[in-house]
């Protein structure tokens, strides 16, 4: 350290204390600064935090809402979630409603097609027993017995079963 004749000692404490306090000073403003900074950003993560909250809520409940719905043409009422959306998140949501409408669209058509097939089935059944009525009916004035109880009964069932039909 190099002292100047004119400069006291006391003076260049003072001048090294000023700088050490002008560096804290400068410091705890840093600081001061980094802090808001950090609060402002946890702020904005506990916003973004409570929006994909309501947003999972309210798919949730619209979800709840479609599967309730009966497959007989019933329109599907795709709900607004709310202006709360930020951009990337409404994105998201457009694309899991893309996702339920094609997956309400594609089981409409499978309960349709099951719908389909059970009428088929019916229709199916009802020919057969009124195919084997009719066989039984031919035997019977042939005075072909059934040979055992068994298909008597059987023939009684499937006779009363076409006549019921019938009626």
């Amino acid at each position: 350290m190099t002292t100047h004749p004119s400069s006291s000692p006391n003076a260049e404490v003072q001048q090294q204390l000023e700088a050490a306090w002008r560096e804290r000073d400068q410091a705890q403003e840093s600081a001061h600064r980094w802090r808001r900074l950090y609060e402002v950003e946890a702020q904005q993560r506990q916003k973004e935090a409570e929006i994909a909250e309501a947003t999972i809520k309210a798919l949730r409940a619209e979800i709840q809402h479609l599967c309730q719905f009966s497959a007989q043409g019933a329109p599907l009422p795709i709900s607004a979630l709310g202006e709360a959306l930020t951009p990337g998140a409404s994105n998201s949501v457009d694309y899991l409603r893309h996702q339920i409408r094609d997956l309400m669209a594609e089981r409409d058509q499978l309960v349709q097609s099951l719908a389909q097939e059970r009428q088929k089935h019916a229709q199916t059944r009802e020919n057969l027993i009124s195919a084997l009525g009719d066989a039984l009916g031919v035997q019977q004035p042939r005075s072909l017995a059934l040979s055992s109880r068994a298909g008597e009964r059987a023939g009684a069932i499937i006779l009363k079963d076409r006549n019921a039909k019938l009626l």
